[in-house]
C-alpha cells in the first residue's frame, strides 16, 4: 500500500470510531479504537491497514453493557503525530482532516458511514402518504462543530453530488450536528460506498428493489 492510501485511510479511521492519542507532549501519537467484536470484518480492515505501518494489539473486552468488544492499540509512529496534528485542533476536539477532505472518495464516504451512519426506514403508513417504506440515511459525525459540518456538506455535493441537510440533535444540554441526506440521492449513495462495506454493514444498505435494507452481501440471491 503506498504511502498516498494509507495516509487517507488511517486519517479516515481516525476521523470515525478510532482515535490518535499521545502520551506525552513530546511522544508520537498512536491509534485506539474500540468496536463491537460482531464487526470484525472492519477490525480487521483497520488493523490490517495499520500494520503497513505499525504493529497493533487486537484484544477482546467487553463494552459497559456487556457486549463483546475488540479493542485495537498500536504503538506510536511519526506519521500518527503528524495526522493527528491535522485531526486534532480546537481544546483536543476533532476536525476536518485537510488532507482526506482534498481527496474524499465513496471509500471515505463509507468509512464514515460504517462507524457513525445509520439507515431508518419510516413504514408504511396511508394517513401519511407513505405507500412505501421510506429510507433516511444520516451521517452522525457529532463531535464536529457546525463551520465543519457545513464545510463537509459542502465538499459532498461538489467532490461526489450528494445533497445533505444540516440537522441538530440535542443530547445532555448540548447541541449536536449530523448530515440527513435527501431522498433524491440515496441510490447513487449506497451503489457508490457498496464496494467499500464491509459485510456486518450491509444491514445499513437500502435496497431500492426490494424496498427494504440489504440481508446478504450484494450480488448473493436474496430470499
Amino acid at each position: 500500500m503506498d504511502k498516498k492510501q494509507l495516509n487517507k485511510l488511517i486519517s479516515a479511521f481516525s476521523m470515525a470510531d478510532g482515535g490518535l492519542y499521545k502520551r506525552s507532549d513530546n511522544g508520537n501519537a498512536y491509534f485506539m479504537m474500540n468496536m463491537l467484536s460482531c464487526h470484525d470484518d472492519y477490525i480487521e480492515w483497520v488493523r490490517e491497514t495499520l500494520s503497513n505501518l505499525v504493529h497493533v494489539n487486537k484484544n477482546k473486552v467487553l463494552n459497559p453493557c456487556k457486549r463483546p468488544q475488540t479493542n485495537l492499540n498500536s504503538r506510536s509512529h511519526p506519521l500518527l503525530t503528524e495526522i493527528h496534528k491535522r485531526i486534532y485542533r480546537d481544546c483536543g476536539y476533532k476536525g476536518l482532516d485537510e488532507h482526506w477532505i482534498n481527496n474524499i472518495d465513496f471509500e471515505i464516504l463509507a468509512i464514515f458511514y460504517m462507524a457513525d451512519g445509520s439507515l431508518y426506514v419510516d413504514p408504511v403508513n396511508p394517513k401519511k402518504g407513505l405507500i412505501n417504506p421510506s429510507p433516511n440515511v444520516s451521517l452522525c459525525m457529532k463531535r464536529l462543530s457546525y463551520g465543519d459540518t457545513w464545510f463537509l456538506k459542502k465538499v459532498l455535493k461538489e467532490r461526489l453530488d450528494l445533497e445533505f441537510n444540516i440537522q441538530q440533535q440535542h443530547y445532555k444540554n448540548k447541541v449536536y450536528y449530523y448530515l440527513r441526506l435527501r431522498n433524491k440521492d440515496i441510490e447513487k449513495f449506497i451503489k457508490g460506498i457498496t464496494p467499500f462495506v464491509k459485510g456486518s454493514f450491509f444491514h445499513k444498505l437500502w435496497d431500492s428493489e426490494r424496498k427494504a435494507p440489504v440481508e446478504k452481501p450484494p450480488g448473493d440471491d436474496i430470499v
